[in-house]
């Protein structure tokens, strides 16, 4: 029941919800705006560029393009359902494809 005390209409038609909700809902529409008009900078390179969609040679390419210490032997592309080892390795990047396009966006690991 205390929890519906503070009940507030929450922007971008996510319903109701709290107060609190609502100020971090506003700043990220407000951090999102914000890059749509050019103040984010670097999201043109990866690993802040969304490379979901693109061809597995294509986000490789992001992927060297955004981090220069990267060595392209490994920058891996495989199948969505290939079985890795669960090792954590800085200086590696695995991406995952189904069908040619990348289904999850590639990370340090």
């Amino acid at each position: 029941m205390r929890q519906t005390r503070d009940f507030v209409p929450l922007p971008g038609d996510y319903g109701r919800g709290s107060s609190t909700l609502r100020t971090w809902i506003e700043e990220k529409m407000a951090e999102d705006e914000s890059r749509k008009l050019g103040g984010g900078g670097d999201d043109d390179k990866w690993p802040t560029k969304i490379l979901l969609g693109m061809t597995g040679e294509e986000a490789k390419a992001a992927v060297l393009a955004g981090d220069s210490s990267l060595l392209e032997a490994n920058v891996h592309i495989l199948p969505s359902d290939s079985m890795v080892t669960m090792d954590y390795r800085l200086d590696r990047v695995r991406i995952f494809v189904k069908d040619g396009v990348v289904v999850s966006q590639p990370q340090h690991g």
